[in-house]
């Protein structure tokens, strides 16, 4: 079987990804080959593009989640079948037309979630609960950047568990972080002096989903001494008081936000669908800002 991959050989702006066919390799053990429907895209996709991240040497292939079909699945298992819907994290990559997965990685795709959300949840979902496995119990949040994919469920999951949150966005995202049930800031300047207006006590936790100084001094400034500050943007910051948080991938968690989603207890947004083909427009528009749910890959 063949299977049409987003490649790069070399770092840059969009043009430099192009389409391969490649003839994939016999299925190996514990593994599901899944035609995809969809697949989202994240910051990190195109920040390692342009080569502002690198964890992986060139030519490189992207995408962590998807939503898809199983063609073919190892026959020692009695889990899964050929012509099961499924969602995900990938393997090695998931903007490609067929891709070789773990079986571990399987979550059972909802009838009434559309290909275009189970294909983005896999990444946002199981980040966003990677965040309050480090955080612990906590009264109030603050969240720098609640509107995108990553932000959007951080804000439900803490008002879900009766967190008083607070979430920072762009004045066009204030609805928008107000329907997802948190207290909404318009950031940039005097945001420190606005959050004290609305929250005069200080929070237990911050977390930086935008990877700004801004967001960096609002913590240090708003956050209770040996409250819990993290990023999630994987950029340097000024202070070491600021903790990275990596996501791990949990099954379990994931299972949750999916649930959440199928029963209508969580919202979830698309803003965007590209076909495949205009892989390159997809992008360009996350590097020009991308501030609002998720951007999607749809597959024919």
């Amino acid at each position: 079987m063949k299977s049409t991959i987003l490649i790069a050989h070399e770092y840059g702006a969009p043009d430099v990804l192009e389409y391969t066919q490649q003839t994939l390799q016999p299925l190996a053990l514990g593994n599901a080959r899944i035609q995809v429907k969809a697949a989202g895209i994240n910051p990190i996709d195109a920040r390692r593009m342009t080569g502002e991240f690198k964890h992986a040497a060139l030519p490189q292939t992207f995408g962590t989640e998807y939503a898809g079909i199983i063609v073919e699945v190892d026959e020692t298992q009695h889990t899964w079948k050929v012509g099961d819907e499924v969602l995900g994290s990938g393997g090695a990559f998931t903007h490609a037309s067929v891709i070789d997965v773990p079986l571990a990685n399987l979550v059972k795709k909802p009838q009434n979630i559309d290909w275009a959300v189970a294909g983005s949840l896999a990444g946002a979902a199981q980040t966003a609960m990677t965040i309050f496995d480090e955080i612990g119990d906590i009264q109030s949040l603050l969240v720098h950047g609640g509107s995108g994919g990553v932000g959007s469920i951080v804000v439900q999951l803490a008002v879900e568990k009766g967190i008083d949150v607070v979430a920072t966005a762009s004045s066009a995202n204030q609805a928008y972080i107000k329907k997802l049930g948190a207290t909404a800031v318009v950031y940039g300047d005097g945001l420190i002096e606005r959050l004290k207006q609305i929250h005069p006590t200080q929070f237990d936790a911050s977390i930086d989903l935008s990877g700004t100084e801004e967001a960096t001094q609002a913590a240090l400034a708003m956050v209770k001494t040996n409250g819990f500050m993290g990023t999630i943007a994987g950029k340097k910051v000024s202070s070491t008081q600021i903790r990275p948080v990596w996501v791990k991938r949990n099954l379990a968690n994931l299972q949750h936000v999916v649930t959440g989603v199928s029963e209508g207890r969580f919202h979830w947004e698309v803003s965007r669908e590209y076909p495949f083909e205009q892989a390159q427009s997809a992008y360009s528009d996350i590097l020009s800002g991308h501030t609002k749910g998720k951007s999607v890959l749809i597959f024919n």
